[in-house]
């Protein structure tokens, strides 16, 4: 089975964790600075662990209000809650409030502690505990409460709150148990020169369908087409519509951010934008499509690269303006697919933005796509070298503007 810890070599921990991008930067982390200063500063920003309410003593409402505050917050691009670029407030859904006020009340008369005492205090401190103690002290928590809750299921004290703490402290130790084993995710992401910031959900994630992870891969390209966009003269007009393809898109990133920026730029009119993978990827790419208002733009469908026949039966085969692929090469067969789908459908004239990470594991595959490439009379008219960091580690990448000789 593909293990997708395979793609990566392993190295020596770094102290920045960022994504770093050659000429085109991702949201910097003065605010992970600042705010792990303040928290050095601020005592009455410190909880441990041992401030949270024990099983034995607090009622199940507490409990599970806890558990709730200790969801992790929403990611922005591929920070983690040790590191996120901003302090997210967290927001309850009204059913949670009564539950919220109940433990406002354990800790003034039952727990008294001058840093909870307050609903204020609990949104602020509570979800920052996550960032302050360690994950094993996490999931001592996450297991204790799991262990006393479950033996509480099998008598007469079940109720629906024992369930819903069961499914809440079963997604928190998923969730601090490596990016395999967490649950379905939703990211934000932004990107310069966009105003947007770009929503995605990602499933669970499993070895063979890797096209559920958004890769460092996709959010570079993101921004370099992005920045293709910005720079394209705002009076740019075409006879005919632009025509946009994205293979292999994943959750859509790239796609999603060109279609965005273009609808910003150019408005809806003249362009077609297909966002393409295979069928089992293309159902969530559909739904991140519509997350982000861009179903009157963009459609997401599904094209083979062993097979597009069914893809050209329903949209003509009419080539492309533009191609953009990110991180296509993970088996010995893709260089090849990939080097026919951009013959197939780039224009004479298009231009095919691509990006590929490094691996040293696809040395092989990598240096026969060049080839191919070459072979075929795609010309690299610009290239750019970065390096960047997401949730499985440390990438080197290059991006090539690719055309056809003339």
């Amino acid at each position: 089975m593909f293990d997708p810890l395979d793609l990566y070599t392993a190295e020596p921990p770094t102290v920045d964790d960022s994504l770093v991008i050659t000429d085109h930067s991702v949201a910097g982390t003065d605010c992970d600075k600042q705010f792990a200063n303040d928290v050095e500063e601020d005592e009455d920003y410190i909880v441990d662990i041992l401030d949270l309410p024990p099983c034995s003593l607090a009622p199940p409402q507490v409990i599970l209000i806890v558990l709730i505050l200790l969801r992790p917050r929403e990611q922005l691009n591929f920070a983690n809650n040790d590191d996120n670029k901003e302090d997210i407030p967290l927001e309850l859904d009204n059913n949670d409030e009564p539950m919220l006020n109940d433990l406002v009340q354990w800790y003034t008369i039952n727990w008294p502690h001058e840093k909870l005492n307050t609903k204020d205090k609990l949104l602020r401190n509570i979800p920052r505990t996550t960032s302050i103690v360690s994950h094993e002290s996490l999931l001592k928590f996450y297991t204790s409460v799991l262990q006393y809750y479950s033996k509480a299921e099998a008598t007469k004290d079940s109720n629906e709150y024992v369930k819903r703490i069961l499914k809440e402290v079963s997604l928190r130790i998923a969730e601090n148990c490596g990016r395999t084993a967490q649950p379905a995710i939703q990211r934000k992401f932004r990107i310069k020169n966009l105003d947007k910031t770009i929503m995605l959900h990602e499933p669970s994630l499993t070895a063979d369908n890797l096209g559920w992870k958004t890769w460092g891969s996709s959010l570079i390209l993101g921004e370099i087409v992005v920045s293709y966009l910005e720079n394209l003269s705002s009076t740019f007009e075409s006879n005919r519509k632009v025509r946009t393809l994205e293979l292999g898109a994943g959750t859509g990133l790239v796609g999603i951010a060109w279609a965005a920026k273009w609808r910003d730029k150019f408005c809806n009119s003249k362009t077609e934008i297909y966002l393409t993978d295979l069928p089992e990827i293309v159902d969530n790419l559909k739904d991140n499509v519509k997350i982000n208002n861009l179903q009157d733009i963009a459609t997401a469908d599904v094209l083979d690269w062993t097979n597009p026949d069914t893809f050209t039966e329903k949209y003509g085969n009419e080539r492309f303006d533009y191609i953009v692929i990110a991180d296509p090469i993970y088996s010995p067969q893709h260089p090849e697919w990939v080097v026919n789908m951009i013959v197939k459908f780039l224009e004479v004239n298009g231009i095919c933005h691509l990006e590929i990470p490094l691996r040293e594991r696809y040395s092989k595959e990598r240096d026969y796509l060049w080839r191919l490439l070459e072979e075929h009379n795609l010309d690299v008219v610009h290239e750019i070298y970065s390096s960047g960091k997401d949730d499985w580690g440390k990438v080197d990448y290059v991006y090539k503007m690719l055309k056809f000789k003339a």
